[in-house]
């Protein structure tokens, strides 16, 4: 995909040229060329950590056939968290498979699954080039923000517990988390405390890039922020300087990270927060916000509109046998 030059007003991509040299790009596709006017767009949540097998899947089989303009991820793809770098690869090469084969453009946004220690950082950049762009598609502007920068590295008894409990889980999904997560239970109450705190890194570099972007395009009609961790619910100074920037637009921001959909909407500041149930992940409770799902965006004169795909929902005709009425 060819990006263009930052200043310009038109759609297109542009990434930081100061910090990346490469032909590496982390996204599939190519972003389409549509007449002014309405068009849609897909967010799916974390694949992972603890995948259930044919998610994923199920919800790229779906919008191969729906066909958006375009497919948005808020990360976690992988489950990562290796110590191999062939691992990490192997693990890539099976589910970008599986995203160019819709042949729907798919934008990926990093995760801590997809980036979670330095040597994972070097495999994505060997692959996928840059962690942050953005992108316009007619009057709608799009901020891709990288929140493990760096990526926050877990104690070894973190690491070793979450690979037996994907190990587990790909065995036996019906596995007691209480059996999954056994070997944090040898873990201080200071130490489960640091687990449970949502770090975010964002950096001047990339506050840098999107200050630019967002002058260079200030008569878009409506902002989405796509990130991993929902920054609202942090006190990352970065992130509150992303949106002092944002002052003055309608804006989105969209995250995952928690497995479960929850939506909030502040309409006299024209913003809202959209935090994306899981596609595929672990479920992280028992409500309706927690089962698998995609989002479906339409946009219509440069106004959002949401509706909620709920994937168990989703099923074949051929289950549907005729019976005496």
């Amino acid at each position: 995909m060819t990006t263009i030059q930052l200043g310009k007003q038109i759609s297109g991509i542009w990434f930081d040229e100061k910090n990346f040299s490469t032909d590496k790009r982390p996204w599939f596709g190519e972003l389409p060329q549509l007449p002014a006017g309405d068009f849609s767009f897909a967010v799916v949540g974390d694949r992972c950590g603890l995948a259930t097998l044919g998610v994923f899947e199920k919800a790229l089989d779906l919008l191969t056939d729906l066909k958006p303009s375009f497919i948005l991820s808020v990360g976690d793809l992988i489950e990562g968290y290796w110590r191999d770098p062939a691992d990490v690869h192997e693990e890539w090469d099976e589910i970008d498979a599986k995203i160019t084969a819709t042949g729907v453009p798919f934008f990926q946004v990093v995760g801590n699954h997809d980036y979670g220690n330095p040597m994972m950082a070097d495999v994505w950049r060997a692959r996928k080039g840059f962690e942050y762009y953005a992108f316009r598609l007619n009057d709608v502007l799009y901020l891709v923000v990288n929140t493990e920068n760096p990526p926050h590295e877990f104690p070894d008894l973190v690491l070793d517990t979450i690979k037996k409990a994907t190990e587990l889980f790909k065995q036996n999904p019906t596995t007691p988390l209480q059996e999954l997560f056994s070997g944090m239970a040898t873990m201080s109450p200071e130490e489960a405390a640091a687990l449970s705190k949502l770090d975010i890194a964002i950096g001047e570099e990339q506050l840098a890039f999107f200050q630019e972007v967002l002058e260079n395009n200030r008569d878009v009609k409506h902002t989405f922020v796509t990130m991993h961790k929902p920054g609202w619910k942090s006190d990352n100074a970065d992130f509150a300087e992303i949106e002092r920037m944002l002052e003055g637009r309608s804006y989105t921001v969209f995250a995952g990270h928690f497995h479960s959909l929850e939506y909030t909407n502040d309409s006299e500041a024209s913003k809202q927060y959209i935090q994306l149930g899981r596609t595929g992940g672990l479920t992280h409770g028992g409500n309706r916000s927690d089962e698998n799902l995609i989002l479906w965006v339409t946009m219509k004169n440069g106004v959002p509109t949401y509706r909620v795909i709920h994937l168990d929902g989703v099923d074949a005709i051929e289950n549907y046998e005729p019976q005496q009425h």
